[in-house]
């Protein structure tokens, strides 16, 4: 399977909304990424998903519209939007604006992506609310080449995911490859992530998700003095799935 996946305008197709272009970029089991590029205008109407969302937004900004309130999204953010909660978004920032859509576990084959509502008032809201975090201010963890964030927090509803944005800086060594029992998505935001993904090595720009299926062995490492940032995903896969790779 090819590890790095890019993300770019050139590959996504009109979703049928104005100024609004999309392109799937990965579904493993565990996960759905989505990437949106919505145009000054553009206005996907409020909608649910059956699974969590992070919505990333990587360029630019739009309002995101949650339920009956909104917020002014920007670039760096990491919007936790719950199962079954109306959300949509506008742009009138005069400027396109860039996001990735993580939905946790992925949707499955057959089942709908999205469930369009003509308002806030047409669904029960779920008791789970939104969240929105981002890497300003002190990092959660450090390390000798790394700064953290961890943005999400089971207290607050996101059950299926850790997420962390992370600034690594180097020169580094490589480190001894390894394991995750987990699915892991990096998303590289700014720099470049040098890996190593079952010993197949690749330089990773900015604006590209790597998807490493658990059990596959590998190395990420930054061997620039320039500061690389990306977001790191631990994404447990579905319970039905785990089962079945257990043999029960």
């Amino acid at each position: 399977m090819p590890y790095i996946r890019r993300i770019s305008v050139a590959d996504a197709a009109d979703t049928g909304y104005p100024d609004y272009q999309a392109v799937f970029v990965a579904s493993p089991e565990s996960t759905t990424v989505l990437a949106g590029f919505l145009g000054n205008g553009g206005h996907p109407p409020l909608h649910t998903h059956d699974v969590d969302l992070f919505f990333v937004i990587l360029d630019g900004s739009a309002t995101i519209r949650l339920g009956h309130g909104e917020h002014q999204g920007k670039a760096g953010e990491v919007i936790y939007i719950p199962a079954g909660f109306p959300h949509g978004s506008d742009n009138q920032s005069g400027a396109a604006e860039h996001h990735l859509e993580i939905l946790i576990p992925g949707v499955r084959p057959g089942s709908p992506f999205l469930t369009p509502v003509g308002s806030a008032d047409d669904v029960q809201l779920p008791a789970a609310t939104p969240y929105v975090r981002s890497s300003t201010g002190p990092p959660t963890e450090t390390t000798r080449h790394e700064a953290r964030w961890v943005l999400t927090d089971e207290s607050m509803g996101a059950r299926t995911a850790r997420v962390t944005a992370v600034e690594r800086t180097g020169p580094e060594d490589p480190g001894t490859p390894a394991t995750r029992d987990n699915d892991r998505l990096i998303v590289v935001t700014e720099g470049e992530l040098t890996a190593e993904i079952a010993a197949q090595p690749a330089v990773v720009l900015a604006q590209a998700v790597i998807v490493i299926p658990a059990g596959v062995a590998h190395r990420i490492w930054n061997p620039s003095a320039t500061p690389v940032r990306y977001l790191d995903a631990d994404i447990p896969a579905p319970d039905a799935y785990a089962k079945l790779a257990a043999g029960q």
